[in-house]
């Protein structure tokens, strides 16, 4: 009898299941999601809270750790990322270095692209084959996330810190000439030839109390989370860039 009842509680389930409308299975794959969602997020408050051991330490020191957690869901694909940049940037690449530099005042006077300076919570590293302009939003993106990161940062009661800020305008050659230096770099056409994106090290960071060039492991982790809540705000595109220990970040408004 009690196997009967078992068969008759499934074949009941599967009925009320088959017949359950569109609109009651879209809520419940949503409630799936929203449930995926929290987890996810659950589950990154642990591990930066797995840090917390080290942050007693962390006045004194620039500690290396050499082993790094890698940040799950960052990884938006390459062609969203250039159709974005395209959209909200530059709508043409530039083909020659010097065709960028023939317009680059004229650019500067309309608005179009910015000349990106240090920051108070940013700071960047010499660029070889990119050059520091950038359109307005995506200045306005990297502001936002170096200060939301040390927010961040303050609510573990931890010194101020600024971000590494790696590359930013490319053109077609300089691009070019990247993939010669580096066989990370993507051979379809990267999204920093439209002005909207930016990349910023996850490997090493700015202890702005005393400029020391600081490689923290935690601190990857807090800027992972930083970054995923802006993602999640629809404020950007991201890839974790594993080959240039980097987060590829694009505008999107």
């Amino acid at each position: 009898m009690k196997n009967w009842s078992l068969i008759s509680f499934i074949a009941f389930t599967f009925l009320v299941s088959s017949c359950e409308s569109p609109r009651e299975k879209a809520d419940k794959v949503e409630e799936k999601v929203v449930t995926v969602v929290e987890d996810v997020i659950d589950e990154e408050i642990d591990v930066i809270d797995d840090f917390e051991e080290f942050i007693e330490d962390e006045s004194e020191h620039c500690t290396v750790y050499s082993k790094l957690r890698n940040s799950r869901n960052l990884r938006d694909p390459n062609k969203m990322h250039i159709k974005t940049g395209r959209e909200v940037g530059m709508h043409e690449p530039f083909r020659k270095n010097a065709d960028f530099l023939a317009v680059r005042d004229s650019l500067l006077q309309c608005g179009k692209l910015q000349f990106v300076d240090d920051g108070l919570f940013y700071r960047k590293k010499r660029m070889k084959h990119s050059y520091p302009y950038l359109t307005p939003e995506a200045i306005n993106l990297l502001q936002e996330i170096s200060v939301r990161f040390n927010e961040n940062l303050k609510k573990r009661k931890l010194p101020e810190y600024s971000l590494q800020l790696t590359s930013c305008l490319r053109t077609m050659e300089s691009q070019s000439g990247l993939r010669k230096k580096n066989k990370n770099a993507t051979r379809d056409t990267s999204s920093h030839v439209f002005g909207a994106s930016f990349d910023i090290s996850y490997w090493e960071f700015y202890r702005n109390k005393d400029g020391r060039l600081c490689q923290q492991k935690y601190l990857q982790n807090i800027l992972s989370k930083t970054i995923r809540e802006i993602r999640n705000e629809k404020r950007c595109l991201v890839i974790k860039e594993t080959g240039q220990f980097c987060f590829h970040c694009t505008v999107l408004r």
